[in-house]
């Protein structure tokens, strides 16, 4: 690579000097701003799983929305740049936590999957709520938001090389980080107490039957569902007996180690030169 360079430059100084000057800054151009490939995260369809506890013992908490950006360099795709943010989704509870996460380096493993190291920003929300059913009842009162706010450096690995899908220059990515309440308490606290989707639609259209009996259940809702919380459950009591409570989760996981699984959706964004030049070449 060195010796290619240097040709290169030893043929440059035998150019005349007009020509030499525009050459190397060309040359000079291209070392300074090397190609980058820049996707989009989808909200609409990237999803963050939390889940709690370790080995066999692992319990799916909720599910989040993720958005931000992942930036390739063309001359090293395993060198990426991510920005990320994670959300519960478009309704916030009373409880919530918001995640954030920013590259700071990457390496690739022996088996092909690269490690992206970076600052991953935790901050979680409570406010105290009063709910006093009576004839003047207008839904829950909240108190003043109190948030607090930790970071930590984490490692996503991302098991799968990127590669580029011919549908609409759009990208698959699944990455994995797990972290330990001695390491990121306020993480694992947040994953376990933060009031987490368990399932994620899009499109949702909710609404309120026009009569409330005493079998109300809530709003009947609509939409296309992208994600949903998958644990193994059995059942509580006996079906159709007096005991019967429903069903719990087949594992009860310790609070010693939080875990977020990414899958990604990718869309290549243009450059702003090549957005013009297809709007020209349309015109034309």
């Amino acid at each position: 690579m060195k010796s290619r360079a240097v040709s290169k430059l030893w043929a440059l100084m035998h150019l005349p000097g007009p020509i030499l000057m525009v050459a190397l800054g060309t040359m000079i151009s291209s070392i300074a701003a090397p190609a980058q490939d820049t996707f989009q995260v989808d909200a609409q369809h990237s999803v963050a799983r939390l889940s709690l506890g370790s080995g066999q013992n692992v319990l799916e908490i909720g599910l989040a929305r993720v958005s931000g950006t992942v930036v390739f360099d063309s001359d090293d795709p395993s060198d990426p740049t991510v920005s990320l943010t994670i959300t519960p989704g478009n309704t916030l509870q009373s409880e919530y936590a918001q995640m954030s996460f920013t590259s700071e380096r990457s390496s690739v493993t022996a088996d092909g999957s690269i490690t992206v190291t970076g600052i991953l920003s935790v901050t979680r929300v409570e406010r105290s709520v009063t709910a006093e059913p009576n004839e003047a009842y207008a839904g829950p009162q909240y108190g003043e938001p109190v948030s607090h706010t930790d970071t930590r450096e984490v490692t996503l690995v991302f098991s799968d090389p990127p590669r580029k899908s011919g549908h609409n220059n759009t990208m698959k990515l699944s990455g994995l980080t797990s972290v330990s309440l001695e390491v990121f308490p306020l993480f694992v606290d947040a994953v376990t107490d933060g009031d987490w989707p368990t399932i994620l639609v899009n499109d949702e259209q909710c609404q309120e039957p026009s009569t409330i009996g005493e079998d109300y259940s809530g709003a009947a809702c609509t939409g296309n569902v992208i994600a949903r919380v998958a644990n193994r459950v059995v059942m509580t009591g006996t079906a159709g007996g007096e005991d019967y409570s429903g069903f719990r989760p087949v594992v009860t996981p310790d609070r010693k180690q939080a875990t977020m699984a990414l899958d990604l959706r990718l869309t290549e964004l243009r450059p702003v030169g090549a957005q013009s030049t297809a709007i020209q070449t349309t015109r034309r």
